[in-house]
């Protein structure tokens, strides 16, 4: 009798899902940091940073998408969502990925339309997302881990519903954005 070995769907775990979010949110950090010490008081002009351009205020308020994440043969897209807050020229904020949890935001730089920023998954991972804003306030990018291509991104500014309103977010399912 000979045996038939059957291969099961990959199904990943939420702990594989999660870190696979946070992969794709954080862009790469040498970069960030350079850009962030550049900044810092008494370190000279920004290079590339263009003022009454499309600038890091532009960021403030939330932004919705999603994420996708190779895996071998097929692809996993989730929603994420992004808060953005400036206080006192220093942009920081919060991601979440709807039932996996959040992150905080931080490291963000804007060099003309090209976005960075750090978030940091539950699990302490660092996410480094590299992305470009579009004419069209989009944002894609990829989001790494190790310095490692983890997933694919791309987010708009959410939509404010009017007060008193109970809306909820779009939900992304069946996109093939």
């Amino acid at each position: 009798m000979s045996q038939h070995k059957t291969r099961r769907p990959f199904v990943p775990t939420s702990r594989q899902l999660c870190t696979a979010l946070v992969l794709l949110c954080w862009p790469a950090l040498a970069s960030a940091q350079r850009a962030k010490a550049a900044a810092a008081p008494g370190a000279g002009k920004t290079a590339g940073a263009k003022p009454g351009g499309a600038g890091a205020a532009s960021l403030q308020g939330s932004w919705n998408g999603t994420a996708t994440v190779q895996l071998g043969d097929s692809a996993i897209t989730v929603p994420v969502l992004y808060a953005f807050t400036t206080s006192n020229g220093s942009t920081t904020g919060t991601a979440t990925v709807p039932g996996q949890g959040s992150g905080p935001i931080s490291n963000v730089v804007r060099e003309g339309a090209r976005i960075r920023f750090r978030v940091t998954a539950p699990e302490g991972r660092l996410l480094e997302h590299d992305g470009q804003m579009s004419a069209e306030q989009v944002i894609e990018g990829m989001v790494f881990m190790d310095q490692k291509p983890l997933a694919k991104f791309r987010i708009t500014p959410a939509k404010t519903a009017p007060a008193g309103a109970a809306g909820t977010p779009r939900s992304t399912r069946g996109s093939t954005r």
